[in-house]
């Protein structure tokens, strides 16, 4: 079975502090300074990242009660990559309001779901608590001129789809991402959008604690996304933030001692919520934040993406071939993670032999050495990987079609109706095709935006 499933190994020597602190945020310009510190041990660690926003965007103005909200929003989402070294369960911050409380106890505990699973930190001995009993004003902002977007690239399927919906509707839009990647840039120039690059330098010490033993894993680095988003959306005067997050985002990896551990958690829909409530505790009539996709499941993504082929040479879904710093051309496919099976496997059944065999330059289904991450992906074997990933229905649905049309991989024919649940549908299809095509399910999509992504569809 795929390691990455199992928890690691605790470390040799696990950094021993009492307490993580939030020492300070500045803005100067169009810099963030964040400043975060592992006390109560000996010696003091002292971390500072600094966040550069773009140069398209204007600079915020630090004065602005508003802005000084979000700050601190950012200051606090971007201290996981420096609080899961230790993960000390005391938290030193200014008191927040108890729903605000509340959301920060989420992010570092469900948002860490994965990390402390794999690192077995027992989630009552070792959750954080904020401090809470402080007060949130919230403040009018500025009249939002003509509508326009920010749309979020990943450099995917799912952001290409949800800028077609944006283009349909004919609304501005650029795009955002915090850092670049090669495939990044090709998936924006393929857009025609603008892509508006958010610059992040980590402080060092980190990857030098990550060498040495320090606690280490998944962050919920769409959540981060979000913040550093509004921030950048408030100072550029967007009304709207959109992300592209499908529906099957919600489905959790396993229940592990009362604790919901599930990768996607910070591009799930209850992330959603909690985040655009927490800023409308802060501003009134500024910019929304909600995913253009929600109410879609990976299969009907792939669907819609599968109408735009001038996507097919751009876009790149491989996690394990992503690099923090862009080679020049990175490969595209590993072929053997969970990603590049699921991605290969949701797109085949609306693509012609050879445009699969173009877009990913092997047929990764039909690899016996692949077999146990496919049947993770059916859901017959071990857990749910640890990737962003549909559902084990939407894997069935995507197998039982390829059956349907005559294309089930061979490797896969003689071994795939030992499961009775995948028999099933290999028997009949249509009934689970349908099911993962339907369009619906919780979502907070302001009405016109969700009444354009019907017209797209």
């Amino acid at each position: 079975m795929n390691d990455l499933h199992h928890p690691y190994a605790p470390p040799a020597q696990r950094l021993d502090y009492a307490a993580f602190e939030f020492s300070g945020a500045e803005l100067a310009g169009r810099d963030i300074t964040l400043r975060y510190r592992l006390s109560g041990g000996a010696p003091a660690i002292d971390f500072t990242e600094i966040l550069t926003l773009p140069a398209e965007i204007p600079a915020p103005d630090p004065a602005d009660p508003i802005v000084a909200a979000l700050l601190d929003g950012v200051h606090r989402a971007f201290g996981v990559s420096y609080y899961k070294t230790a993960a000390p369960s005391q938290v030193i911050a200014a008191p927040v309001s108890d729903a605000d409380s509340e959301f920060w106890n989420l992010l570092y505990g469900e948002g860490l779901g994965e990390f402390r699973y794999r690192n077995q930190l027992h989630p009552r001995l070792h959750a954080p608590k904020f401090p809470a009993g402080g007060k949130t004003q919230i403040r009018p902002a500025t009249p939002l001129g003509d509508e326009r977007a920010l749309v979020l690239i990943g450099g995917g399927k799912d952001s290409a789809v949800a800028r077609e919906v944006v283009r349909h509707a004919g609304v501005p839009a650029d795009g955002l991402s915090l850092g670049s990647s090669y495939w990044q840039e090709r998936s924006a120039a393929a857009m025609g959008i603008r892509q508006w690059v958010i610059r992040r330098q980590l402080d060092p010490q980190l990857f030098d604690l990550n060498r040495n033993g320090a606690l280490n894993g998944h962050i919920p680095i769409s959540a981060c996304i979000a913040f550093i988003a509004a921030l950048a959306a408030y100072a550029g005067g967007y009304s709207a933030v959109i992300a592209a997050n499908e529906r099957s985002a919600d489905e959790n990896n396993l229940d592990w001692d009362g604790l919901s551990v599930n990768h996607q958690w910070s591009k799930s829909f209850a992330f959603e919520q909690q985040f655009q409530a927490w800023l409308e505790r802060r501003i009134d009539g500024g910019p929304r934040y909600f995913s253009l996709l929600r109410p879609l499941s990976e299969l009907r993504i792939a669907e819609a993406f599968a109408r735009h082929p001038h996507y097919f040479d751009h876009f790149a879904s491989c996690n394990a071939n992503f690099r923090h710093q862009p080679a020049a051309a990175p490969p595209r496919w590993c072929g053997h993670c969970p990603k590049c099976l699921f991605v290969q496997l949701i797109l085949a059944p609306f693509l012609d032999p050879a445009t699969v065999e173009r877009i990913f330059g092997a047929d990764f289904l039909n690899q016996p050495e692949n077999r146990p991450l496919l049947e993770e992906l059916l859901g017959v074997r071990g857990v749910k990987p640890f990737e962003c990933v549909g559902s084990p229905e939407e894997t069935r649905a995507a197998l039982a079609q390829l059956h349907a049309q005559g294309r089930l991989p061979p490797a896969l024919s003689d071994w795939a109706r030992q499961y009775p649940a995948l028999a099933t549908a290999l028997a009949d299809p249509t009934p689970i095709w349908n099911a993962a095509r339907v369009i619906g399910g919780p979502q907070q999509i302001p009405k016109p935006w969700l009444e354009r992504l019907h017209a797209y569809l």
